[in-house]
């Protein structure tokens, strides 16, 4: 999902939360201080970056014994110290859900169309 909304990373695990699964995984990208940028611009063409997000999704659970995925990206100006990305990976195993947490972020950054600008 992308929106220009902040999200709740509890709401976001107790929705997750269930029976059949043993690990949640989570990987939480924030905006850093650096120098002097103060904070950046997210761009993001949305239609293709949510496409691309929901066969990112499929192609975890294709590939890694998973449960349960969960994926959110701010669009926006945004400040230093605020959330950028969320995601979210349950499993049975923590392994596979460190696996395909990792594969996912990896995954985003190289295909999925935003664009950062600091500033």
């Amino acid at each position: 999902m992308i929106t220009k909304e902040d999200f709740s990373i509890d709401e976001l695990v107790r929705k997750m939360k269930k029976p059949e699964i043993g690990a949640i995984v989570t990987f939480l990208g924030v905006v850093r201080a650096e120098g002097r940028i103060q904070g950046m611009n997210v761009e993001v063409y949305k239609k293709m970056a949510e496409d691309e997000l929901n066969k990112l999704e499929r192609e975890a659970r294709e590939k890694f014994n998973i449960e349960a995925v969960e994926i959110v990206h701010r669009e926006g100006s945004l400040k230093a110290g605020e959330n950028i990305v969320i995601i979210l990976v349950g499993a049975k195993h923590r392994k596979e859900a460190f696996r395909a947490c990792e594969y996912l972020i990896d995954e985003l950054k190289e295909r999925v169309p935003i664009w950062k600008k600091e500033y």
